[in-house]
């Protein structure tokens, strides 16, 4: 009974937040590329909030506290807090685009700015350090960075050898999205020690894809310094704007790239209308998964069908319970993902 009420609690969260921030990017929902990434810099450019101290004591006592508890991102290590802890010791904060890749302007903003601001422990934070985000060529010989849960995550050499930090599968998303944030919003490199983090980050943005304690996470942010990711409220953007081959396509003259152009009506109950962008002739599969990373219903549309309609069930026909679930389509080696919200 406490599952469902959560669940429903969750789920009408969602759809609140849904209501209020439906406007927020109507003046750039419809860009891509330069300019969709321009557009987002200009709009996420409200944040000025620069107390340390005070997003500190807003990260422990609210944003990640669960009933007293905290989490280590990289780990799943809890500690017990009291009410007036702030990261002072053991756990400590993890600046996940990390203080030394900052640029001066603004830098007392971007060190106080929580959308990329995590709980995580001393240890762990000093071993990470400032190593670059990315994907170790070996695990066996990587060092391991665990707390007894099934949380992992490494440091160790990439393929070209130069040392990364790889985070757990359960929050490399959330941290892929912080940083693409941080990048949108302040400028600052996503090349860092000689690596280019962009790939990477991209990949573990579709491995792990928003969740809805994410879309809550965003909310409390918003509240607090005003501005939002918009990477958790709309994980297509990232394709929109750094997809290689859109961007190709856009610079040959030939239209249009692959998008999601409309999804009616989300959140939605009994069936939701998608409609999608891509060249004439493209073959599109459009498969949803559920945030176990199940797949539960995929088709396949060929000639000049771009559109579909899922009946919120499964290829079985069977009914499938409320919740979030992830869209994706794809055309050739194009992709675009979006979140769609089931209500019953």
């Amino acid at each position: 009974m406490k599952h469902t009420l959560k669940l429903y609690l969750t789920l009408l969260i969602l759809v609140f937040a849904h209501g209020i921030w439906a406007d927020y990017y109507a003046n750039v929902d419809h860009l891509s590329g330069d300019q969709l990434y321009n557009a987002l810099h200009t709009l996420i450019s409200t944040n000025s909030y620069s107390n340390y101290t005070g997003a500190k004591t807003f990260l422990f006592q609210e944003l990640d506290n669960d009933n007293g508890t905290v989490t280590c991102i990289y780990t799943g290590l809890t500690w017990e807090i009291s009410s007036s802890y702030n990261g002072s010791t053991d756990p400590n904060t993890e600046h996940t685009f990390c203080q030394s890749w900052f640029s001066s302007p603004e830098s007392s903003t971007k060190k106080a700015d929580t959308h990329h601001l995590f709980i995580s422990s001393m240890p762990v934070n000093s071993s990470r350090g400032n190593l670059p985000y990315g994907n170790v060529s070996s695990i066996a010989a990587s060092d391991v960075y665990y707390s007894y849960s099934p949380l992992q995550s490494y440091r160790g050499l990439n393929n070209w050898r130069r040392r990364v930090w790889q985070v757990n599968e359960e929050y490399r998303g959330d941290i892929a999205r912080a940083i693409l944030y941080f990048n949108t919003r302040y400028g600052d490199s996503l090349v860092q020690a000689g690596e280019d983090m962009l790939q990477t980050l991209i990949a573990w943005h579709y491995e792990d894809p928003p969740t809805p304690q994410e879309v809550i996470r965003n909310n409390k942010v918003q509240a607090f310094q005003s501005n939002r990711n918009p990477f958790v409220d709309h994980p297509e953007y990232v394709n929109r704007i750094w997809d290689p081959s859109s961007n190709a396509d856009e610079n040959d003259g030939q239209s249009p790239v692959l998008r999601i152009d409309n999804i009616y009506p989300n959140p939605f109950r009994d069936e939701v209308k998608i409609a999608f962008d891509a060249r004439t002739g493209d073959e599109l599969s459009a498969s949803i998964f559920n945030l176990r990373g199940q797949k539960v219903y995929q088709t396949t549309l060929s000639g000049n069908i771009r559109n579909f309609t899922w009946n919120a069930r499964s290829e079985n026909m069977e009914s499938l319970p409320s919740g979030v679930y992830l869209l994706r389509v794809q055309a050739g080696n194009q992709s675009a993902v979006a979140r769609l919200l089931m209500l019953k």
